[in-house]
Parts: structure tokens; C-alpha cells; sequence
């Protein structure tokens, strides 16, 4: 529906012929998302960095007006940045007098600019990918890149684009830099005596039907306490999840308040340092951490997660198979609260699973595999190969 709305709004307009021998492929990346945020270190800057510019030629088209050191060192990466004050018709005519060969789209329906541009046919290749880990349901879309160890067997039926799977975590990252911050677990609110969860994803990736896991985990674990993030910009999204956990524990005869503590929100490096104050990263259920699953390894962390049906559900997972530390991945959620349990009452088997993080976590940092494929790719895409 939105593709045939934007359409009537929009003339078609011809598409650049396939590059010739020699001349380079045009890539752009459209994003509101130039800055320190998830879609920016997971996957735009690690493919701006790292794409070979003897064979590809790359813009950047920063759909918002904010910036910090993340936009200039972004605009440094691109033979060309764009951030600019534009609508839908000047964003239109700012790409098209560019001639992109592809378009890579890392974050649709985070904003709506990105989605109304998606929406229209800008290049003769269009990228979808998982800065928000969806399929588009775009006809304009041909492509969802993806990675390979987050993916299930049948996962191509779930996209509208045709899924692209590049090897690991698809992704080539680097060790999360932090300034030294000092934190105290008295200023958070953790108990001397508490074993404290890292539970510090967006609130709204907490589904209702898992809210017994927390108490559940509590009556095995009686001196558990669950760090989360209040949501920002709405004190109403945070009390309907309190008023859930409220229910949940009250059905195990337990009191919320006495096992969990919100903190508001927390810039890179006090999030780190707060991490790094707890004792086990409590992965969500269903939409699994990514971002802070892999800044958690900076404190190594066990981290005890699920695997769910689609590829927003396994990020986790993906993380701790590439480092080949697959002990806390537990198949079901009886497992999940079995096993968060065993952790907070079993120091010596922690201290193991956080040593194995350690040794292994090298692993997952500056992955050139994914780079060389995502290269191989736009190559096949644009020039036929």
C-alpha cells in the first residue's frame, strides 16, 4: 500500500546503466542513523569502513539533522556525504543526480523518511537490512542482507526481499571503546548481597508472555535482582512493564520492587560500566540484545539467552556460536530460568562461563569474512556476474 502510494506521488524515473570495466560501483547508504546508535555500530560502519574503494564508490544520505564524532568520522568514510534539511522530493533528487547502482536501507521502519524513499525504485539494486531486523514488505526492496548464523534453515520465507545471508554475524565490528567511568552498585541500587541480572534492553522487547521468567528465576535464585532501563520519552511504556512484573511476581507470592531496579538512560560508557557492576547478561526473550550483547563482552559477562523463530530472536545466540561458547544457550525457557538460576547460585561455574567469554571473544571482532562476501555480492548484483 505504501509503495503504490509513493508511486502516484512520483514519476518513475530511468535507472543507471551497469557499470563498465573498471568504473567503480556506486553504493549509498540511506539512514537517519549517522550517529552513535545501534544502526550506525551495527551494520553501517563497519561496511563504510571496510568496503575496497578501489571497486566501489560510497555515499552516505543522513536523513536527520543531528550529529556528533560518528557523523564526521561517517561523512570521512564516504567519497560523498549528504545531511541536509530535505523532504521526500529533495531526498528524491539529491540520490537520483547521484546515479546510485545500489541503495542499502539499514534501518526502515525506524523512520518514516527512510520507508517513503524505500518505497520508491531510487537505484537499480535496493537493499533492505537489519538495523531494524524486518523484512520490508517492499516491492521496491530486492534484497534483505543478513547474517548467516542468525538466520533458521526456512528463513527465507519470512522475507519479502530475497535474504542474503553473509557469513557470521554479517557484520565487522570492533571492540567497543569506552571512557573509564566510576560506577558503584550502591549508586545503582544493587544490594552488596544481590546477584544482579543485566536485563538492560528497550522495554519494548519484553512480551508479556515472558514475564513469569524473572520470578521464576527469583524463587530459585531468592537474592536475584534484574537491572533494567527506564524507556526514554515515555514514563508511561516503563509503568504498564512494571505493572506486569507487579502480576508476575505476585503470582509466585514475591513483591517486584524487592528484585528489580530501573536505571534511566545511560551513555556508552556509563552503560558499560553498569554492565560491567552485574554478574550475568540476561538476554530477552524473543527480541534478543545485539548492540549491548556485544558491548557486554567487554566485562565478560556469561550471557544466558534463548534462541527464538526469527532472526531478531537469535542475535545472542549467533554471538556466543562464533565464539564457540554455546553452554548458555538454552533451547527452551524452563531451560532459560534453569540455567540463569544455576549461574547466580554457583560462583565456580560462572566464573568458568565468564572465562570462556574472555578467552573467546576475540573471535567475534573485525570479521573480514562478511566484508568479502558482502563485496562478492554487489558485484554479482549490479554487474550480472
Amino acid at each position: 500500500m505504501i509503495s503504490r502510494v509513493v508511486e502516484r506521488q512520483h514519476s518513475p524515473t530511468l535507472m543507471p546503466p551497469p557499470p563498465q570495466a573498471g568504473e567503480k560501483i556506486r553504493v549509498g547508504f540511506v539512514s537517519s542513523f549517522f550517529v552513535n546508535h545501534s544502526n550506525w555500530k551495527m551494520p553501517i560502519k563497519g561496511w563504510l569502513s571496510q568496503l575496497d574503494r578501489n571497486r566501489f564508490e560510497l555515499f552516505g544520505y543522513d536523513l536527520a539533522l543531528e550529529r556528533d564524532a560518528e557523523t564526521d568520522a561517517a561523512a570521512a568514510m564516504c567519497d560523498r556525504f549528504v545531511q541536509l534539511p530535505l523532504d521526500i522530493a529533495g531526498w528524491r533528487r539529491e540520490i537520483l543526480a547521484d546515479a546510485p547502482h545500489v541503495l542499502i536501507y539499514p534501518g526502515i521502519l525506524m523512520d518514516t523518511m527512510s520507508t517513503q524513499l524505500a518505497a520508491q525504485r531510487l537505484a537499480p539494486v535496493q537493499c533492505n537490512s537489519w538495523g531494524h531486523p524486518d523484512t520490508s514488505g517492499l516491492p521496491t526492496l530486492d534484497y534483505y542482507l543478513s547474517s548467516d548464523l542468525m538466520e533458521p534453515a526456512v528463513a527465507a520465507a519470512s522475507y519479502s526481499e530475497k535474504l542474503v545471508r553473509l557469513p557470521n554475524l554479517s557484520v565487522y565490528y570492533e571492540p567497543v571503546a569506552v571512557n573509564p567511568v566510576i560506577m558503584s552498585r550502591a549508586a545503582l541500587g544493587i544490594r552488596d548481597d544481590a546477584f544482579a541480572f543485566w536485563s538492560g534492553q528497550s522495554l519494548f522487547k519484553y512480551l508479556p508472555e515472558h514475564d513469569d521468567v524473572f520470578a521464576r528465576i527469583a524463587v530459585q535464585a531468592p537474592r536475584s535482582q534484574f537491572v533494567f532501563i527506564r524507556h526514554r520519552g515515555s514514563a508511561h511504556v516503563t509503568e504498564v512493564f512494571q505493572a506486569r512484573l507487579d502480576s508476575a511476581f505476585a503470582a509466585h507470592g514475591l513483591a517486584w520492587r524487592d528484585y528489580c531496579i530501573f536505571l534511566d538512560k545511560l551513555g556508552q560508557s556509563e552503560f558499560v560500566a553498569a554492565q560491567g557492576l552485574c554478574d550475568v547478561f540476561l538476554d530477552s526473550v524473543g527480541w534478543s540484545g545485539c548492540n549491548s550483547t556485544l558491548e557486554s563482552l567487554a566485562n565478560d559477562l556469561p550471557i544466558v539467552t534463548m534462541p527464538g523463530g526469527l532472526m531478531r530472536g537469535r542475535h545472542s545466540a549467533a554471538i556466543l556460536q562464533m565464539m564457540g561458547v554455546t553452554d548458555t544457550i538454552a533451547p527452551t525457557v524452563d531451560d532459560y530460568v534453569a540455567l540463569a538460576a544455576r549461574l547466580a547460585n554457583a560462583p565456580d561455574e560462572r566464573a568458568a562461563a565468564s572465562r570462556r567469554i574472555a578467552d573467546n571473544k576475540h573471535k567475534v571482532y573485525r570479521d573480514r569474512a562478511c566484508v568479502t562476501a558482502l563485496e562478492e555480492f554487489l558485484e554479482r548484483a549490479v554487474r550480472g556476474e
